[in-house]
């Protein structure tokens, strides 16, 4: 899959290329980050690799619907990193529980309380209200000075094992070295609400009309796959 391409700010990288380059990142000169390849669009080979796909945990998962194809189902990313990667702190787009599969090296994963939003100073309106300008490496405290009541709790992920993050958790991870991993999102009825405002709000920032309109179709959605659920339909 060496030649396969994926896009990172404006650049094209190949699958090897990235390999290239974070075996070679160093905290100086850190290789570019986060580079993702979407595995059912851009290296749909890897789903035979990939059993059981969903790891007999991430169930039921409602962006695996049909209806959702092409869509926001594509849920399943593989990160290739390196020494001195180390991501935003966030919340995951549109509240998915998300699913960080090691497969290779080591990854520290950061997390922070759900009742701590505040002191994460999330940006406004649309997208930017997931994201963090902090940067906790190296805080600004007079800029951020709420963030020094933050309990950040952190743990060290190996190649095999599986993370877990709640939808709404603010996060942010960070490589000890070169590390491969996926990363598996999901929705159902535990987060379902949260996923549909997003919905409404990422789209009615820009247009409000059509941000309507995507929340009704996604109330018909939840509504199809919630009954899907009750009667042992499987929507995928």
């Amino acid at each position: 899959f060496g030649d396969r391409t994926t896009t990172f700010a404006t650049e094209k990288y190949t699958v090897s290329e990235i390999l290239d380059l974070t075996e070679k990142s160093t905290l100086e000169k850190p290789a570019p980050y986060p580079v993702k390849f979407n595995i059912l669009e851009q290296l749909p080979e890897l789903l035979s690799y990939m059993t059981p796909l969903h790891m007999n945990l991430c169930k039921p998962n409602w962006l695996k619907a049909k209806v959702l194809k092409n869509k926001l189902s594509n849920a399943m990313d593989l990160h290739i990193g390196g020494i001195g990667n180390a991501y935003e702190v966030h919340k995951d787009t549109y509240h998915v529980h998300a699913w960080l599969v090691q497969l290779y090296g080591e990854k520290e994963v950061i997390v922070f309380p759900k009742d701590q939003e505040e002191l994460m100073y999330p940006g406004k309106g649309g997208l930017l209200a997931s994201r963090s300008p902090i940067n906790i490496m190296n805080p600004d405290y007079e800029k951020y000075p709420k963030f020094k009541d933050a309990t950040p709790i952190r743990a060290t992920i190996k190649a095999g094992e599986v993370f877990y993050i709640p939808s709404g958790v603010w996060h942010t991870t960070k490589a000890y070295g070169q590390n491969i991993s996926t990363i598996i999102d999901q929705m159902n009825s535990s987060n379902f609400k949260a996923w549909r405002n997003d919905v409404y709000s990422y789209k009615a920032y820009h247009n409000k009309q059509r941000g309507v309109v995507d929340y009704i179709a996604a109330s018909l959605i939840g509504a199809a796959c919630k009954i899907g659920d009750k009667v042992g339909v499987k929507i995928e």
